[in-house]
């Protein structure tokens, strides 16, 4: 690491992160980017040090044209000294030796760690995209107007079923169907042991699942609909499925209880503004274009 510039009269080292750098910088990437750069994809990593002590690191890979930046971490009692803005800094300037001419950030919030990354974001020049609401919204159990309605009737009446009660054969063929008529690949299996099994839901017809809700904490560590697939049954199977869903979340966990959905297009969000009209949207985008 070389030393830059000094900071809040402490001196900050700033350099890229190579092979030899990451076993003191991988705690400080998420572990994605980790991944990445042990697979050997052309990730571009930046480190800041203090009397070689590993304090931040940003990472993240060209995509379109554009700078993705998928991890960018900077430790508590090393905050509030310019780090990030340096490493966002020195990003800038070997992106533009490179004629990259933009950097987009996506994150979801989470607390407290990310409170202070939007007024951050804007104080570099980064701006929100138009997402067109399609992305991740969360709400309360007690949020939902008919969330203590029992869930059995409308499960009885539409041969509504937990995963629990499921066979693996059943799952594993529901999810290959799925995949095949076009469904996106999930990032958990239908059978995966992270999953919510009495809270996951599949909608059963002649035999064979025709449509399913998967639910796990992914998200913020709250319940999250991590997988949701509706084929030929439409979007009354797919309203039956949530409220099943819900329902019986309701039973199970205190009415403060946050769950995160996905809205992927114009129709899943009018169903999440229908369902919890005061749901909040948790997951931005952001992109900074540099100057030319």
């Amino acid at each position: 690491m070389q030393e830059t510039k000094q900071i809040a009269d402490a001196p900050l080292q700033l350099g890229c992160i190579g092979e030899e750098q990451m076993p003191y910088f991988s705690s400080l990437l998420l572990p994605e980017a980790v991944a990445a750069i042990e697979r050997g994809e052309p990730v571009t990593a930046i480190g800041i040090a203090q009397e070689d002590v590993a304090c931040g690191a940003l990472a993240g890979y060209v995509e379109n044209g554009c700078f993705q930046l998928i991890s960018l971490y900077v430790a508590p009692d090393y905050r509030r000294r310019g780090g990030a803005r340096l490493m966002i800094s020195q990003l800038e300037e070997l992106l533009e030796e490179n004629d990259i001419w933009s950097v987009e950030i996506s994150f979801t919030e989470a607390g407290q760690e990310t409170e202070t990354l939007t007024p951050f974001l804007a104080s570099m020049g980064f701006a929100a995209e138009d997402d067109r609401g399609r992305n991740i919204y969360t709400f309360t159990l007690e949020e939902v107007t008919w969330a203590k309605a029992p869930s059995r009737p409308a499960g009885k009446s539409l041969k509504i079923r937990p995963f629990s009660r499921l066979s693996e054969d059943m799952l594993r063929a529901a999810q290959k169907r799925a995949i095949a008529l076009g469904s996106p690949l999930p990032e958990r299996t239908l059978l995966s042991e992270q999953l919510d099994r009495e809270l996951s839901h599949a909608f059963i017809k002649d035999g064979r699942v025709e449509a399913y809700a998967a639910v796990d904490d992914s998200c913020c560590g709250v319940l999250t609909l991590c997988g949701l697939w509706v084929g030929d049954p439409g979007p009354t199977v797919l309203y039956s499925l949530l409220k099943t869903v819900i329902g019986r979340a309701a039973e199970l966990y205190p009415p403060q209880t946050r769950i995160a959905v996905q809205a992927v297009n114009d129709q899943s969000l009018k169903l999440i503004r229908g369902l919890a009209p005061g749901a909040r949207k948790v997951s931005f985008t952001y992109r900074h274009w540099l100057p030319r």
